[in-house]
């Protein structure tokens, strides 16, 4: 049997955690980081009940140095041992696999689910199988870590965090504690300076994927999710998690945000242009009841059969005027129509983004992946040579910082990104200097 190292009321923690409604993507994260934590106590031979302060320490430099990996190669070969695999070519299991199969090169042989304790129900199961797979399988072994290879100061304080959650929860259940949480200290990390692009560089990049793909409806799609990711500050994982049922012809969004918060978010009129014309081949790819949908589709949005498959299958860049609001945006009315008839529940994926091609397409409960939108976002900046960092998180902090500087009040800007602390908010709003630097051209006393 193979053995994955835990701390002691492990499982009892992360039901807890289950309990009180966390994230399945939280309590993922938190076993992860014990289970290593706990690989570290075992490696050293130090038992949970000597924990002190000094060996915190060195599981900070174990973490900074790049060690744990070692002994993260040690659990792989032992699991390839158990299966016979060591010295065949093993493919690396993908991170948050939900499998506990392990795939050499020829063939797939089961591998049993590592444990050290009882797992209670299927829920622990899946997050032992997420942990378990995300360590994975290398083909060659690790000799000596680089110190390239050790993680950095924020990834370090985030394993330290979950320790801490740990140990509190010990203390309220009046469990023994080898030490208190608060001595568990977190270690000094580079404040880094928050930085946004020029406006009309982030309108550039808002832009360009109609210009840079060749596919028409990837272009459309693509173009429509940055708009609208300007548009109300959302974040990526919010963008990514939008259903057709939750788009409405006023543009007023409610979203379920991170730490399952509830909020409105807007879109311009702008946006809403953009979101209506891509709903012209979103709504091609419904599937719905098989051919008898889609014949209704076509038939509702009184687009001529040859002209709609003309649509979806350009290559051609050139887009006709977006629709403003008093325009109609006939589309998302439509939408609006199929959920008041329950007809959208019949569409194969609920999701308002989907994939085109490949494997994933035309899966049931499609979706667009959050890596693929991030590596589309920047290559278009690398194309149009935009200095700065820009990412799916950098239209959230431009949102915010633009605007700022248009005179929005700072409570305004923090109920729409969805803080609960407005200091949060002020690190965003300041992330551009223009402000700053226009008071002092106008303050300064020697001006």
């Amino acid at each position: 049997m193979i053995m994955f190292p835990k701390l002691p009321d492990q499982d009892d923690y992360l039901l807890d955690l289950q309990n009180n409604n966390y994230s399945m993507k939280t309590v993922y994260n938190y076993a992860r980081d014990l289970c290593i934590f706990a690989s570290f106590l075992s490696s050293h031979k130090v038992s949970f009940e000597n924990l002190d302060k000094k060996t915190v320490t060195i599981y900070k430099g174990y973490l900074k140095n790049g060690d744990h990996l070692i002994d993260l190669n040690d659990f792989r070969e032992n699991i390839a041992k158990n299966a016979g695999l060591l010295g065949k070519s093993v493919a690396r299991l993908s991170k948050g696999s939900k499998t506990n199969e392990i795939y050499p090169s020829t063939g797939s042989i089961p591998v049993e689910e590592p444990q050290n304790s009882d797992l209670s129900g299927n829920y622990l199961d899946d997050v032992y199988k997420k942990v378990y797979g995300s360590l994975g399988l290398i083909q060659t072994r690790v000799q000596k870590p680089k110190s390239t290879n050790g993680l950095d100061a924020r990834s370090i304080n985030r394993m330290l965090s979950a320790l801490r959650s740990y140990l509190k929860y010990r203390i309220d259940f009046e469990l023994e504690v080898p030490i208190p949480p608060d001595a568990i200290k977190l270690i000094k990390t580079i404040k880094k300076k928050s930085q946004v692009a020029e406006f009309e560089e982030l309108v550039k990049l808002i832009e360009c994927p109609t210009e840079f793909e060749k596919d028409f409806k990837i272009g459309l799609r693509n173009r429509t999710m940055l708009e609208i990711l300007f548009s109300t500050g959302m974040r990526i994982s919010e963008l990514i998690g939008l259903d057709l049922e939750q788009i409405n012809s006023e543009g007023k969004l409610f979203i379920l945000g991170k730490g399952k918060k509830q909020r409105f978010v807007y879109l311009t009129d702008r946006a809403l242009g953009w979101l209506d014309k891509y709903l012209t081949v979103r709504l091609r790819y419904a599937n719905a009841s098989g051919n008898h949908g889609k014949e209704l589709i076509d038939r509702e949005t009184h687009m001529d059969k040859s002209v709609s498959q003309d649509l979806v299958q350009s290559s051609s860049n050139s887009l006709p005027e977006v629709q403003d609001a008093s325009g109609g945006n006939k589309n998302i009315v439509l939408v609006e129509n199929y959920r008041s008839s329950g007809f959208l529940s019949k569409f194969d994926s609920p999701a308002l983004f989907i994939p085109f091609g490949g494997r994933r397409s035309g899966k049931r409960d499609a979706r667009i992946s959050t890596n693929y939108f991030q590596e589309k976002i920047a290559d278009y900046r690398r194309r149009l040579g935009i200095q700065v960092p820009t990412s799916a998180h950098s239209l959230r902090h431009g949102f915010a910082t633009y605007l700022a500087e248009n005179g929005a009040s700072p409570a305004a800007i923090q109920v729409l990104l969805g803080h609960e602390s407005l200091n949060t908010t002020t690190r965003y709003v300041h992330a551009s200097d223009k402000f700053a630097e226009e008071q002092h051209r106008k303050k300064h006393p020697l001006g």
